[in-house]
């Protein structure tokens, strides 16, 4: 038995860092194949000034950039309707559930009052 319990544990020690070794590569091969292997995804700076730029995968992106796409954006977000209907489905969901824990409490308060007096 203890030989089989060994024998297990050594099979599945050597099957986990297998497992790790791949996850490893793959990681690098995915890099390999963005073409980012010896860049970092995202680099950003601080200008004295107070300018940020950044690179992203290696495209240049200034603050300017990121203010206009911010607005953009915002102008998009302004009313989204999934959004809208998202928000409501999810607060009717936790009213009708508050509820049903409400029944279920009423009715178990008289359930015990009941046994107990």
């Amino acid at each position: 038995m203890i030989r089989f319990f060994f024998k297990c544990s050594i099979l599945i020690s050597v099957l986990l860092f297998g497992i790790l070794i791949g996850m490893q590569q793959v990681g690098v091969q995915m890099d390999h194949m963005k073409g980012t292997e010896g860049n970092k995804a995202l680099e950003w700076k601080v200008d004295d000034n107070g300018a940020v730029e950044a690179e992203v995968l290696g495209k240049q992106i200034t603050s300017h950039d990121i203010e206009e796409k911010q607005k953009q954006l915002e102008d998009v977000e302004a009313f989204n309707l999934f959004s809208k209907l998202g928000s409501l489905l999810s607060s009717l969901i936790k009213d009708i559930l508050t509820l049903f824990m409400e029944i279920i409490g009423t009715i178990l308060t008289k359930i015990l009052y009941f046994l107990f007096s």
